[in-house]
């Protein structure tokens, strides 16, 4: 029997920014998923930048 185990919160991240059309729509996602910390792990200038380049190749 194979157990599920969920996504880091960044890979998350990095997942829903090939389908929501912002940060902030992310970061929602996140928190109704459950992630704790979701602010404290999406803060940085890098990560939020990395974000937005894969947001902007998906669309």
């Amino acid at each position: 029997m194979t157990m599920h185990v969920p996504a880091g919160i960044i890979e998350r991240a990095f997942q829903l920014a090939q389908q929501l059309a912002n940060v902030e729509e992310i970061r929602a996602q996140l928190r109704k998923e459950g992630y704790p910390s979701v602010d404290a792990h999406l803060m940085g200038r890098k990560i939020r930048s990395d974000l937005v380049k894969v947001i902007r190749q998906a669309a």
